[in-house]
């Protein structure tokens, strides 16, 4: 959970090195990470930078990107608070479903459901995630997931 001490924010250009940084970390992919047509946030704790999440728009869909939480701090519902942020945020943009890859994880407690990855294909053919799938044909995570927001 966060807490006083623990805040979730917009991520402004500025933030890049810090959300790249956080990603790594964490061991995920950070090509396209904050380019544009996408939305980040940064979760820093007493000042130091140790989440990241992003979503990459599409027409009234998005696509979750990254959800990292620095290994120091795991086990302590920050990362559940970062994915809640970009799904309420999906929600107030007027999005009728979320969808993200994954190799891992209990996505289902987020309310997703496996997809097949033409789904996402199809729907949100320009978000960088799909871009670069397409131009190196190297999957995007072992699962496809969605989240119904309407």
């Amino acid at each position: 959970m966060t807490d006083e001490h623990t805040k979730i924010r917009a991520a402004t250009p500025a933030d890049y090195r810090a959300v790249l940084k956080v990603m790594q970390d964490a061991g995920l992919d950070t090509d396209g990470v904050m380019v544009l047509g996408t939305t980040y946030w940064l979760m820093e704790k007493d000042g130091e930078a140790v989440g990241a999440i992003g979503l990459e728009h599409g027409d009234g869909v998005s696509l979750l990107r990254g959800a990292a939480v620095s290994p120091s701090v795991r086990g302590q519902g920050l990362g559940r608070a970062l994915v809640m942020s970009a799904v309420t945020h999906a929600q107030l943009r007027g999005d009728k479903s979320l969808y993200m890859f994954s190799t891992g994880g209990d996505w289902e407690s987020f309310g997703f459901t496996q997809i097949p990855l033409a789904i996402v294909m199809s729907d949100i053919p320009d978000a960088p995630q799909v871009t670069h799938y397409r131009k190196s044909a190297a999957r995007p995570g072992s699962t496809t997931w969605m989240r119904s927001l309407s």
